[in-house]
């Protein structure tokens, strides 16, 4: 297996070989939206894809369904695809189509998966989004619970991850994607019972004009940190912190990244951050490197497909037997804006290993 390795100040970072995971094209969709993992008990995951037209829209909506699979190696192997009842229930009667941007897993291995509801009626992209929904299972993706709409504002959740017993959710309450009024906010929810409620605790004060997409993380110091895509200066995206656990905020200076980053994602993997998307020619899928959430490096270009790449992401720290490692799930045009789904596993090896 061939490994890309790009050397910083003190450790490399270590690309593995893509790997196909969906066949799209061989199956004649498209994949767009829809990349959440998440890991319910050790060395054990789901693995959500979007089963989409590859027509409609040429592919670059989430005009479809939902399929899941579980892997209970690491990633080693998967099993068959299942479909998200759910989810293809409601594309079959027409008024939405459900995409799984984000999931969780907690502690007694709940699974919740964050679902947004976009219109099948709709003839450009997804919008407009309506309120997103949750759904759960308790038995590892075998059933789920019936949706319920878990936040009462339109908009798109970005983020969403587990921590201490609460899930934490960044949505921007906005029905289309590029904030245009003050009553476009991102705000920040909480759920302390596994996912069956949800609570607002702050709006995060961005300038939300021309905003878009969003990300956060918890840096090694219990700060809070928060990120969103500005479409005015895609060399620039904004950045907010809070240190009492999200109940308030200090917008900082943004963060400068050369080659912008669509739709960011966010890891941290042994000492050093990781912030993973589409450049903002849309034709790279890019990464960036950071040992404080804050200054970032040279964008790492990872892949690259002329004309669109279309590179969509999500990733899931793992485990094995050669350490930790970073699952990253993304999208990737295999004509126009249709689109694979590819795999590639990161590692980081300090210098002094």
């Amino acid at each position: 297996m061939s490994v890309q390795k790009i050397v910083r100040n003190g450790y490399t970072v270590e690309f593995g070989e893509p790997v196909v995971y969906v066949d799209n094209e061989k199956r004649r969709r498209s994949g767009h939206m829809t990349h959440a993992m998440a890991e319910f008990a050790p060395d054990c995951f789901i693995d959500f894809n979007s089963n989409c037209s590859a027509l409609r829209h040429g592919g670059h909506m989430p005009y479809g369904w939902v399929e899941y699979r579980i892997s209970r190696d690491g990633g080693k192997t998967y099993s068959e695809p299942q479909e998200l009842a759910y989810a293809k229930e409601s594309f079959l009667d027409g008024i939405y189509t459900i995409s799984v941007e984000k999931a969780v897993a907690c502690d007694d291995g709940t699974i919740v998966a964050l679902c947004l509801r976009n219109s099948a009626l709709a003839v450009h992209f997804c919008e407009p989004w309506a309120t997103p929904t949750v759904i759960r299972s308790t038995d590892e993706g075998q059933t789920w619970s019936e949706p319920v709409e878990c936040i009462p504002y339109a908009g798109r959740i970005y983020d969403a991850f587990y921590r201490d017993g609460v899930i934490y959710v960044l949505i921007f309450c906005n029905e289309h994607f590029l904030g245009s009024d003050e009553t476009h906010k991102y705000r920040l929810y909480k759920s302390f019972d596994r996912g069956q409620t949800f609570t607002e605790v702050s709006v995060i004060p961005f300038d939300t004009l021309r905003r878009g997409y969003g990300a956060m993380i918890y840096d090694t110091g219990n700060r809070l940190h928060a990120y969103a895509y500005n479409e005015a200066d895609e060399t620039v995206i904004d950045h907010a912190i809070s240190t009492d656990d999200g109940a308030t905020w200090t917008v900082e200076e943004p963060c400068f990244v050369d080659r912008g980053v669509r739709n960011p994602q966010i890891a941290y993997l042994d000492g050093v951050y990781l912030l993973h998307g589409r450049s903002a020619s849309v034709d790279s899928f890019v990464f960036y490197t950071s040992t404080d959430a804050t200054h970032w490096d040279p964008a790492i270009v990872a892949a690259k497909t002329l004309p669109f790449g279309q590179y969509y992401s999500n990733n899931l720290n793992l485990n094995d037997e050669n350490g930790h490692f970073l699952l990253v799930q993304y999208s990737e045009s295999y004509h126009r804006s249709k689109v694979n789904v590819k795999h590639m596993e990161i590692r980081i090896r300090k210098h002094s290993d």
